[in-house]
């Protein structure tokens, strides 16, 4: 077995005390043959960093590598802190180089943070988000946030007035043309009243092409 690389905890990198991290190598098998089942990455000596003492390895082909993590915890005390780490057989046989952890331990080290923080993107962005729509209001009334139906009107008590186009509250499209045009001459004014016979007729009066005033 042949040490890679460090792929956390690397040379410069900080971390508070007492803070929880995780420590990363790069292993490779570098022999002929395969590993045997139930080899594991063990502890040896120098500072443990945490209760963790193995960590299980699946077996690699010849020439294969792979990466091997174990959880462990920085001191409570600032300072620099190094432990040995060795492959070892289900039998008890050590072989392979000897890895290292070491550790810088700082008050205000980030490592430790940017790893929690990294871990919290990866469990957030794996959970189910609801699908909203684009011009959904999260700061307005359930009222506010539904259209009305334009063309279905109700009374208050429920029943239907059937169905309405907006348009029919308009004026008639020949209306529109007269008024435009001028052409009309006399204006009905229907008061609201009581009485279905009060009726008021106004005249208007234009004046013909010639300055003759016409009477309507």
């Amino acid at each position: 077995m042949s040490f890679v690389e460090d792929v956390t905890i690397g040379e410069g990198e900080s971390i508070p005390p007492d803070t929880q991290f995780t420590k990363t190598w790069r292993i490779q098998n570098t022999g002929t043959e395969a590993w045997p089942p139930g080899v594991c990455l063990k502890y040896v000596g120098g500072d443990q960093f945490g209760h963790v003492n193995m960590v299980m390895v699946r077996s690699l082909e010849p020439q294969e590598i792979a990466d091997v993590s174990v959880q462990m915890c920085s001191p409570s005390t600032a300072g620099m802190y190094q432990g040995q780490w060795r492959m070892c057989t289900a039998t008890g046989l050590y072989y392979g180089d000897v890895i290292w952890v070491i550790l810088s331990v700082e008050v205000g080290g980030l490592l430790g943070v940017t790893q929690q923080l990294s871990s919290f993107e990866t469990e957030f962005n794996t959970q189910p988000h609801r699908k909203v729509e684009g011009n959904f209001n999260p700061f307005a009334s359930p009222q506010k946030n539904r259209q009305p139906d334009e063309n279905n009107l109700k009374d208050p008590g429920g029943s239907e007035l059937g169905t309405i186009s907006k348009n029919t509250w308009g004026p008639a499209p020949d209306q529109i043309e007269q008024d435009q045009n001028g052409l009309s001459q006399n204006s009905v004014n229907l008061s609201p009243s009581s009485h279905s016979n009060n009726l008021s007729v106004v005249t208007y009066s234009k004046v013909g092409a010639l300055g003759e005033q016409e009477n309507g």
